[in-house]
This record gives C-alpha cells, sequence and structure tokens, in this order.
C-alpha cells in the first residue's frame, strides 16, 4: 500500500508542471485531484500502518505560518478570499508531510525530480504547439497547459538546474540510464525555447543561476567531454533560436528600459499602493490572499511575494515565512557538494522569479522546500546506512561486540537515527 501511495505521490509530481492542462467537473484542476486522491491514500496507509516519519522542527514553522494564514480571516477585508487562501495552505503543507515521509532516500528523491522534469516536458511541447499553430496566450506570447505565460516560465526555469543535476548523479547501481541522461540533457535548451516563447523577462533573469550551475559543473568531466557538451548545448541553442518570434527578442530587449524607468511594467505603481497599505496594518496585514481587496486603486496583485506577505499576512507571517526559507537554506548547505549546489541555485531561481510575482504560495514552491530538507535527510540515512553495514562488517571479522562510545561511527549513527 505504501508503495502505491509513493506511486501516486510521483504522478501528482508529474502534474504540479501542467496543473491547469486538465480541468475535472466537480474537483478542479488535475494538480488538485491527484494531490486529494494521494492525500486520502497516505492518511490512510498511516492509519492502517501506524508508521510515518517524525515531523521536524521545520514542519512546525510551516504549521504556525499555516495557522496565522487562517486565523487572519478575523481581521480580513475579504473573508471569501481569506478563505480559499487558508484552505490552500492547509493543502500545502499535506504535501509537505507526504513528501517529508516519502521522498526519505537518494532513490526516491531522484524519482521525485524526475517526475518533476517529465511533466515539465508536457508544458514545453503544448507550448510549441500553441506557437506553430499561432495559438498565442497575448501580444503574440505563448504559453502551454492553460497556464499564465509567466508562471509557466518560471515553472520550467526552475526544472533547468534540475534536469542537469539529474545527468550528473548516478542510480543506487552506480550507473546513469542513458534515455534519463538524454531527456535531461535536451531539457534545458527545450526549457530555453519555451521560455523564450513566453517572453518572459523576469523568468530569463532567474534562470540565470541555473545556466551558472551547468557551466560550473563542466568542471566534473574530462576537456573533451566539456568541449562536446559546450558545443552541443551551443548549437541546440542556435538550432532553436530561428523558432524564436522577433516579438519576444523585442520584449526581452527591453528588459533594460523597464528596469531603468522604474515602472517594471506597471508594477511599480501596485508596489508603492502596497507598501502604503502594509504601513497602515504592519503587524496582522489584511488578511491572507486579501491582497486585490485592500489594494483599491490598482486593484491587483502584489506582483512580489515579499510586499504579498507583508500586506496580507503583516510582519509576524512574513517572519514565519521567512524563518521556512532560511531553514530550506540551511538543510541545503548541509549536504554533498553538488547536491548544496543544486538547492541554493533552485532557491536562487524561485528567489529571483517571485520577486516580480506571487510565488508564496504555489505548488511548485512547496514542492521544492519539502524536497530540500528530504535531501539532507536522505543523506544522512544513506551514510547511516554505509555505517551499519561497515561496523557489520568490521565486528564480523574481528569476533567482538562493543558498546559504542561517544564520537565512535556508531554512535553517530545512532545519533542520526535520533535525529
Amino acid at each position: 500500500m505504501r508503495k502505491v501511495t509513493f506511486w501516486l505521490s510521483l504522478a501528482l509530481i508529474f502534474v504540479i508542471p501542467l496543473e491547469n492542462a486538465v480541468f475535472i467537473q466537480g474537483l478542479g484542476r488535475l494538480s488538485k485531484a491527484v494531490g486529494l486522491l494521494a492525500a486520502a491514500l497516505w492518511i490512510a496507509t498511516v492509519m492502517i500502518t501506524g508508521k510515518a516519519r517524525k515531523p521536524r522542527p521545520f514542519h512546525a514553522v510551516i504549521i504556525l505560518f499555516v495557522l496565522w494564514n487562517a486565523l487572519s480571516i478575523f481581521w480580513s477585508v475579504d473573508h471569501d478570499r481569506t478563505m480559499d487562501r487558508a484552505v490552500t495552505y492547509a493543502q500545502l503543507f499535506v504535501m509537505v508531510l507526504i513528501i517529508s515521509d516519502l521522498y526519505a532516500t537518494p532513490t526516491a528523491l531522484r524519482a521525485g525530480l524526475q517526475a518533476y522534469i517529465l511533466g515539465a516536458y508536457i508544458s514545453i511541447a503544448s507550448t510549441i504547439f500553441n506557437y506553430f499553430h499561432d495559438i498565442e496566450f497575448y501580444s503574440r506570447r505563448y504559453a502551454g497547459a492553460g497556464m499564465h505565460v509567466n508562471d509557466l516560465a518560471l515553472t520550467l526555469a526552475l526544472g533547468i538546474a534540475v534536469a542537469w543535476y539529474l545527468t550528473l548523479i548516478k542510480n543506487e547501481h552506480g550507473k546513469k540510464s542513458y534515455w534519463l541522461r538524454l531527456i535531461n540533457y535536451a531539457y534545458v535548451p527545450a526549457a530555453t525555447l519555451a521560455i523564450l516563447l513566453t517572453a518572459s523577462r523576469g523568468a530569463i533573469i532567474a534562470a540565470m543561476p541555473a545556466f551558472l550551475f551547468i557551466f560550473l559543473s563542466l568542471t566534473r568531466f574530462k576537456l573533451h567531454v566539456r568541449i562536446l557538451l559546450f558545443v552541443m548545448l551551443g548549437v541546440s541553442l542556435l538550432g532553436l533560436l530561428p523558432f524564436v518570434p522577433e516579438s519576444s527578442f523585442q520584449r526581452l530587449a527591453a528588459t533594460d528600459s523597464v528596469i531603468i524607468g522604474g515602472d517594471f511594467n506597471g508594477r511599480a505603481a501596485v508596489w508603492r499602493e502596497g507598501f502604503a497599505v502594509f504601513v497602515a496594518n504592519p503587524l496582522l496585514g489584511v488578511g491572507s490572499g486579501a491582497f486585490r481587496s485592500a489594494a483599491t486603486e490598482t486593484g491587483k496583485i502584489a506582483h512580489n511575494f515579499v510586499l504579498s506577505l507583508l500586506v496580507e499576512v503583516g510582519i509576524i507571517g512574513f517572519a514565519l515565512y521567512a524563518i521556512i526559507l532560511a531553514m530550506a537554506v540551511y538543510y541545503a548547505i548541509h549536504q554533498p557538494k553538488w547536491s548544496c549546489r543544486l538547492w541554493l541555485t533552485v532557491l536562487m531561481v524561485w528567489t529571483i522569479g517571485a520577486a516580480t510575482h506571487n510565488w508564496e504560495h504555489r505548488k511548485q514552491t512547496w514542492l521544492f522546500l519539502s524536497l530540500v530538507p528530504m535531501g539532507a535527510s536522505a543523506y544522512v540515512r544513506r551514510d547511516e546506512e554505509g555505517a551499519r553495514i561497515f561496523l557489520s562488517a568490521m565486528r564480523v571479522r574481528t569476533g567482538k561486540s562493543t558498546r559504542p562510545q561517544r564520537g565512535s561511527a556508531d554512535f553517530l549513527v545512532r545519533e542520526a537515527r535520533a535525529d
């Protein structure tokens, strides 16, 4: 039953990058339907087996954040939107618990990351299909899977470093799957093409840390392999550029003027009004999800996760969210070199993208926030198992069974398990 739950959770991760592609009557988006089914099966599995991973302080802070969003309904300026957002955060917390329980090994973690990349390919294919059939989102900008152009672009940008990382690591048998490596290599130019078709300036800038991650990883290869990979990526990108409409390049080229001009494509007015609303309600905010209702002059969302949180849930809610992000960074830097670089890159891509978009409550956000600490846990468990095997072999060889001393490998294994 637990195995079935795991496969269903993989299906959930798979549909997150294409959440708007299918709408089910009575349930809503495909990702919501799969998520509800996965949650129900996971809860049943836990109740039947009586087994679930022990929550961490990370989860305690998330609970506090979710509860604070729910409490904000008592002072919200828009009760309906606050209730909807509170329910969304509660559902996201259940997803975090599922990920934390099922993805505790390197193998499971790799499977989850691969499911995200495969799902993102559907959105890429849908975007390219819409482009060739001249189905534009607006103003010669294209998107697939029923998603907003900016949301789609950032979703794909988050996967660039992930796909490349999957080409670098080996499976539990010490091998690399040829076909999966090919799929993951191809994701970089394919996702780049789709992002260019969306003409999302924010996503292009946000993707830069991912490209830097790829560049730095080339040191892992021999010189001739580096040259080959560099040439292959360069040729594939150059070969795809003719498919990008001139309007996309014109919009991207205007990025500097938008920034220098200080308007940020109309966001500056929203930010000014949002800051005024925050000053009037600094501690509690105006209610989770109620930014648009409070910003009566512009009537738009915040287009910035920091301002959105400050306005909606005040300094207290923002502080809780900042702690969650800080803990994610902490878990990232306490992992092996390339896992650390991967997660720091993903967090940088998200931060840059969320600076001009409202992504604090998106499934993609909470998926990666839950996977980062599981990456740290997975490698602790792997090292624990390796130490246990080594100690067992040594005891068989020496014929001794000693009590673990403080500082010994066995003692560290016991401490790791206690954690």
